[in-house]
């Protein structure tokens, strides 16, 4: 199951000393039936979109955290495209993000299948 995960340039940075993403648990997002359920006219490819954008979203709630905790860091969106088991992702009964899982183990970064960052010119 494909699943995207929210982070920052500074959290990547301590994923890739750590060689995994953790801790547990972890909120994703992925193509959950809520989600299929209510975009019922979308194939797996705009399904995952949706997923992708509503990670980026939290992605931007994760950069305003850090900026008032005082992390400097660009203030770039990073998303996180992560293969992981059938069942390793439970979805959530939030109707406003459709798209949220939890995950309840570390993602090692072997199960990464890619990485998305904003341009420069995004910021």
């Amino acid at each position: 199951m494909r699943v995207y995960l929210p982070c920052t340039l500074p959290a990547l940075a301590t994923a890739v000393k750590l060689g995994e993403l953790g801790p547990a648990p972890l909120t994703g997002y992925a193509v959950t039936p809520a989600l299929t359920e209510w975009y019922a006219s979308g194939d797996t490819e705009e399904l995952e979109y949706v997923a992708l954008t509503e990670a980026a979203r939290a992605s931007l709630r994760m950069l305003a955290a850090d900026r008032a905790d005082g992390v400097q860091a660009p203030a770039r969106r990073v998303v996180i495209a992560a293969e992981v088991p059938e069942g390793a992702a439970r979805a959530g009964a939030d109707l406003e993000e459709r798209a949220r899982v939890r995950l309840a183990q570390a993602v090692p970064l072997t199960k990464v299948a890619a990485v998305h960052i904003d341009d420069v010119e995004a910021t």
